[in-house]
Formats: structure tokens, C-alpha cells, sequence
């Protein structure tokens, strides 16, 4: 972890300790009702105590601006008050100041200064300043360390029970940049899942499904996979839906998939909106065909989600008009930003639109162009498949293209 030289104000943010040691029941009673609701009768209280310079207090008017809790929303309001009590040591405070900074709300987006004030409150032990250094640098911004320095920036905040900081120190055992490797990923893994933390659960609802690291269970992937969608997991949601779908761990039940599919697609799950398509074109759920409702979904995961088999299908129900009026040049264009991602089947869709001239000019050395690329990345043609069943699901649903977890 980089240290910053313990000079001038940084030598006061770490030296400085608050007004007092306990704060005064009127505050606590205060803030609590705040949290609660009563903005007219408990404000004015933290308001007084954080002028005078209260770090709880000011924290708590840090937090209310921020989130708009009983007042307008206001950044600059909340950084004002972040940074009164980080400059007085407050190593919530600290970190907070770092978030704003990192997000650019309420002050300009600014690595260097997140990385400043998420190290100050690193350097006090505040596990969540501690996983904040540790994952800036780990996608690349700030000062950059080596990874070793960021995998133990980790570690110390997953020891201190950060289910977050655990997951992210698991997921760097699992890629070998742990002495123990599996096991210690999986020791990790299981302590931020006991803590109910949705991406943990689904990490091991996978391993348990696909038999990595453990004997294949499809009984104990439904209880993880369950377990985090009830936690608000989206990819976890996802992955329970794909188990319904095809009766593995629980019986089948088409109406269950369909809702986690669909709460899934709301956490912006773009492989949940493809199999709410495929299930609505194959009419498997209600015995009708609804080739209406499965471009609208296909659409979605395809557009909005950015998935190449999305895009494909999407092409090909131009290509046959199914759900939308036929139309050869936007079938063309689809297959394009699919190949566009490597997908081998949507570069032989396109070689073959070349070849016969559909919705491009005929071209044959494009067409020998797409087909060549089509099998250097894999292409076979397929056997033929029943029209009334969706396309198989993969070991891995959500290991498709698409829109992917942004930060944990």
C-alpha cells in the first residue's frame, strides 16, 4: 500500500482525534430519530453539533445530503460536511470523502484524490477504506502497487469480516494469486456467504453446480442460488431461474423461472431477458407461441444488454419476420455486431448474407472473409434441432457476452 508522507494536514487527519470520546445522548437520541424519519425535530440537534464539530454528527449530515434523507439531494452539501470530519481524522469520513471523489458527485472526478483520502482511512484500519484503495487499484486507477499490496489491502479487510473484501480476496485465491489456491477461495467465499453477500452465494451455487472444486450437487447449487437471489443477487436470480427451467435441483416450474428471469432482468441481467425471449418464442411455458413478446425480450438483451446470441437471434427474426416485419438490411446489421464479438455463428449468418446478396450487395470474397473467420473461431453446423425447443442452456448462463457485474 502506498504511504503518504505524514506532513502538514495529513499529519493532522491521522493525529486528530474527536471532541470527545463517547458522544452525548442527545446526539445519539438525535441521529436516531433522524434515521428514522423525524427531519423537523432531530436535525436542527446534528445540524448544532456538527458546527460544532461533532464527528458523528457530521458524518450523519454527510449521509442525509447524500442520499436525500428527509432534505433535496445536495453532493456538495454532503462533501462539505465529509470533509469536516475526515480533515478531524474520521476514518468513515475519510473513505466517504474517497467515494465522492472516485464517483465525481459533489466535487470533480478525481482517482488521485480518492486514493489520498481512501489511504488515510486504510492507514487507521477502516476495513471499507482498506477494500476501497485496494479495488481503485485493482482496476487500474491511482498509483497502482503491485497486486500483492492490493491482495493484502484486501485481506486485511476481510478479516475483519468485510463479506465484500472477502469475496474479492476468495476471487483472487481462486486466480492464483493466493498460497492455498482453491481452499482458501473457498474458506473466503463461505465466510461472505454466511453473512448473506448475493455474489459469494452464486459463486458457490456454480461451484456446486458445475462440480468445480466439489462434487457436482444440483440440490445444494438450488439452496445457494436461492439464498443470493433472496439476498437481491441478480446473476444469482438468474441462475435459480435457468434451474427451474430445466428441473435440475427442483422440479421443473416454468412460472418461477419466468419471475427470477424477470427480476433478474430488472438488476440489468441482459442473458435473463435472452431466455424470457427463447421460452416466449417456443411457447414451452403456455403451449403458445408468442413471437411478439420474445422480440420485445430478445430486443432488450440484445440492444440494451449488448449479448451476442441476443443480436444473432435478433438478426434471424428479421431475417424469417418472426415478432417484426422482415427486413433483410437490419437482419444483416444485427449479425454484424454479433460477429462483431466473436460469435462464430453470427459470422457465418453474415458470410451467408454476403454469399446470396440478403440485406448487403453480393459479395463473394466477403463471404469466403466471414465464412474463414467463422471457422477459425469455431463455427460447425448444427444438427438439426426441434423448432418448439429454445436454444440449450449453457454450464454457465451468465458466461455468455454480455452486460457483467460492475463492481461488488
Amino acid at each position: 500500500m502506498r504511504l503518504w508522507p505524514l506532513t502538514g494536514i495529513v499529519a493532522l487527519m491521522i493525529a486528530a482525534t474527536p471532541a470527545w470520546a463517547t458522544d452525548p445522548k442527545e446526539l445519539t437520541t438525535a441521529i436516531k430519530a433522524l434515521d428514522a424519519g423525524d427531519i423537523q425535530g432531530a436535525l436542527p440537534v446534528v445540524q448544532r453539533y456538527a458546527l460544532n464539530g461533532n464527528n458523528a454528527a457530521q458524518n450523519e449530515l454527510g449521509w442525509v445530503y447524500e442520499t436525500g434523507h428527509g432534505v433535496p439531494v445536495d453532493y456538495r452539501e454532503a462533501v462539505k460536511w465529509y470533509r469536516l470530519s475526515a480533515l478531524h481524522g474520521g476514518a468513515s469520513d475519510q473513505n466517504n470523502l474517497g467515494r465522492m471523489y472516485e464517483s465525481g458527485l459533489g466535487v470533480p472526478k478525481n482517482y488521485a484524490e480518492a486514493e489520498k483520502w481512501f489511504g488515510l482511512s486504510a492507514l487507521q484500519g477502516f476495513p471499507m477504506g482498506q477494500f476501497d484503495l485496494a479495488y481503485l487499484h485493482d482496476r487500474g486507477l491511482g498509483s497502482v502497487p503491485p497486486f500483492d499490496q492490493t491482495v493484502a489491502l484486501y485481506k486485511k479487510a476481510a478479516d475483519q469480516g468485510l463479506a465484500v473484501a472477502q469475496y474479492q480476496y476468495a476471487l483472487c485465491a481462486r486466480n492464483g494469486h493466493v498460497a492455498g489456491g482453491a481452499a482458501v477461495a473457498t474458506d473466503y467465499l463461505t465466510r461472505a456467504a454466511d453473512q448473506g453477500y448475493g455474489p459469494a452465494l452464486d459463486t458457490l451455487g456454480r461451484d456446486h453446480e458445475q462440480g468445480r472444486g466439489t462434487p457436482q450437487n444440483h440440490l445444494l447449487a438450488f439452496d445457494f442460488y436461492r439464498r443470493g437471489a433472496e439476498a437481491g443477487d441478480g446473476h444469482a436470480m438468474a441462475h435459480l431461474a435457468a434451474l427451474y427451467e430445466a428441473g435440475q435441483g427442483i422440479a421443473r416450474n416454468y412460472p418461477e423461472a419466468l419471475r427470477w428471469y424477470r427480476l433478474a432482468v430488472d438488476r440489468n441481467i441482459p442473458q435473463a431477458a435472452y431466455r424470457l425471449g427463447l421460452i416466449a418464442e417456443s411457447g414451452l411455458a403456455t403451449g403458445v407461441h408468442d413471437y411478439g413478446e420474445a422480440f420485445g425480450w430478445i430486443r432488450t438483451a440484445a440492444d440494451v444488454g449488448n449479448l451476442a446470441e441476443a443480436q444473432n437471434h435478433l438478426g434471424l427474426m428479421y431475417a424469417q419476420g418472426r415478432g417484426v416485419a422482415p427486413d433483410a438490411t437490419e437482419a444483416a446489421r444485427w449479425f454484424r455486431r454479433a460477429a462483431a464479438q466473436n460469435l462464430a455463428l453470427a459470422m457465418e449468418n453474415l458470410a451467408v448474407a454476403y454469399k446470396t446478396g440478403t440485406g448487403v450487395p453480393a459479395d463473394p470474397a466477403e463471404a469466403r472473409h466471414w465464412r474463414d473467420l467463422a471457422a477459425a473461431h469455431g463455427y460447425v453446423a448444427p444438427a438439426a434441432a426441434s423448432p418448439a425447443a429454445p436454444a440449450p442452456l449453457s454450464p454457465d448462463l451468465l458466461s455468455a457476452t454480455g452486460a457483467m457485474r460492475a463492481r461488488p
